[in-house]
């Protein structure tokens, strides 16, 4: 049984978020820490971070750039996403296409 390098799949794993190869490799190698015990504390949350805004940025930010979201801003300042009409049309042929 081989032990797969964790770098290495830092790294695919960085790429099915969505980043490219040489993008990957450039934020799985950007981490740094003073000791090996802190960078392997710090290191899977800096990896989370990078791949959860990767997939923020396909899943919702893709979704407002194809024109399905309109946003607005709430009280405190976060931002409000809603399907516009659009959108609707899209998640209702996905539902039907769904129950065929």
């Amino acid at each position: 049984m081989t032990k797969e390098n964790p770098i290495t799949q830092s790294i695919d794993w960085l790429v099915e978020c969505g980043w490219d190869k040489e993008q990957a490799t450039n934020l799985a190698s950007a981490i740094k820490a003073d000791t090996p015990e802190k960078l392997w504390e710090v290191a899977p949350l800096w990896l989370e971070h990078c791949g959860d805004t990767m997939r923020y940025v396909n899943d919702m930010l893709g979704s407002v750039a194809m024109g399905l979201i309109e946003v607005t801003q709430g009280a405190d300042g976060e931002w409000l996403f809603k399907l516009n009409d659009a959108g609707m049309g899209v998640g209702k042929q996905l539902n039907e296409a769904k129950n065929t």
